[in-house]
C-alpha cells in the first residue's frame, strides 16, 4: 500500500471513504439522540423518547453495515501497517457505537417507564452527568474524525471524573435523606450507569484513536509500546 490518498487500488480508498462516511453519520446521529435525552429527562418528554425508541434498530443497522465493510475490506484487499490498523480502528468503533445506541435506547426507554409511572427522573442528578457523557463522546467522535491522539489521552483521564460523579449519583440516589423521594425510582439506576457507560465507550474510542496514529495499546491503563 502507499500512503492515504493515493493508493495503488483506488477502490481501496472509496471502501474507506465509505467506511469514514458512515462512522461520522453514525456519530452524528448518536450526538443528535443524547440531545434530545435531555429534552427527555427534563421535560418529561415522552414523544422524545419515542422517537429514540424507533430510530435504535436502523442506526444498529448501520452500524452492522460498517462491520460488514470493514470485514469485506480486510478480506479483499488485506491492508498492512497503518492501513490495517486504520480498518481495525473503524471495525472496533462500529462495536463500539452500536453499543452506544443500545445505552442511548435503554435510557430513553427507563425514562418512557419512569414519565408513565409519573416518577421523578430527578433532572438534578441526571443533567450533569448526561452533559459530562456527551461532552465526552462528543469529542471521541471529533478525535476519530481529526485523528487526533494527544485530544485522545485527555478524554481518557476525563473519564476519571464521569465515574466520581456516577458514584456520587448512586449514593444521593439512595440515601434516606433524600428530600421528596418516596420510594427509590430503579429506572433512574439504569439510566445512570447508562450514561457512565457511554463515557466508557468514548474513552475506548479515544484509545483506538492512539492505536491508529502510534500502535500504542491505552486500554487497560499506562500505554503499550507496540500493539
Amino acid at each position: 500500500m502507499t500512503s492515504s490518498g493515493n493508493h495503488i487500488l483506488p477502490h481501496y480508498d472509496a471502501a474507506l471513504n465509505a467506511i469514514r462516511t458512515r462512522v461520522n453519520a453514525i456519530c452524528g446521529s448518536l450526538l443528535k439522540h443524547m440531545d434530545v435525552l435531555e429534552r427527555v429527562i427534563s421535560g418529561p418528554d415522552s414523544d422524545g423518547a419515542n422517537g429514540i425508541i424507533a430510530d435504535g434498530e436502523p442506526l444498529n443497522e448501520e452500524t452492522r453495515q460498517v462491520l460488514t465493510l470493514c470485514a469485506a475490506v480486510l478480506t479483499q484487499f488485506h491492508p498492512l501497517g497503518s492501513d490495517l490498523r486504520l480498518v481495525l480502528t473503524f471495525s472496533r468503533c462500529g462495536d463500539k457505537l452500536q453499543e452506544c445506541m443500545e445505552e442511548v435506547t435503554g435510557i430513553a426507554r427507563h425514562a418512557k417507564a419512569s414519565i408513565r409511572h409519573r416518577e421523578s427522573l430527578c433532572p438534578d442528578i441526571v443533567l450533569p452527568l448526561l452533559d459530562m457523557a456527551v461532552s465526552e463522546f462528543r469529542d471521541a467522535a471529533r478525535c476519530l474524525e481529526t485523528q487526533d491522539a494527544d485530544a485522545a489521552r485527555e478524554i481518557r483521564l476525563r473519564d476519571k471524573k464521569l465515574d466520581k460523579a456516577h458514584r456520587k449519583a448512586l449514593a444521593l440516589l439512595v440515601s434516606p435523606e433524600r428530600e421528596n423521594t418516596p420510594s427509590l425510582n430503579v429506572n433512574l439506576l439504569f439510566i445512570i450507569r447508562s450514561l457512565e457507560r457511554i463515557g466508557d465507550i468514548a474513552k475506548t474510542i479515544a484509545a483506538t484513536v492512539v492505536f491508529l496514529k502510534e500502535a500504542a495499546d491505552i486500554r487497560h491503563g499506562r500505554d503499550k509500546q507496540p500493539f
